[in-house]
């Protein structure tokens, strides 16, 4: 029984650390690819159907995003590739 509460433990622990944000504006997007660069790199990720995209809280598309617009993310490392989870537009941006 212990053993399986760790090995839970473990899993969950391992989950986490796969999940990382970023901040940064917009600077491409194509298709369901979205790329957002931050003050020193670019991170691309992947905008899917279960990508939750907010703005002042509310929900908004896919089409709604704009090159420029500045959002936060929490992204999903899976193996080389990167999903976002979720993407909030900050209120300064057009």
């Amino acid at each position: 029984m212990f053993a399986l509460a760790g090995f839970a433990s473990l899993a969950v622990q391992t989950a986490v650390a796969d999940e990382v944000r970023c901040e940064g504006a917009i600077v491409k997007i194509e298709g369901e690819n979205v790329t957002v660069k931050d003050a020193t790199k670019e991170q691309e990720m992947k905008v899917d159907p279960a990508t939750k995209i907010t703005s002042g809280g509310k929900p908004v598309m896919v089409a709604d995003l704009k090159v420029g617009q500045k959002v936060q993310c929490s992204l999903d490392k899976r193996g080389d590739k990167v999903v976002c989870l979720a993407m909030e537009i900050m209120r300064d941006t057009p």
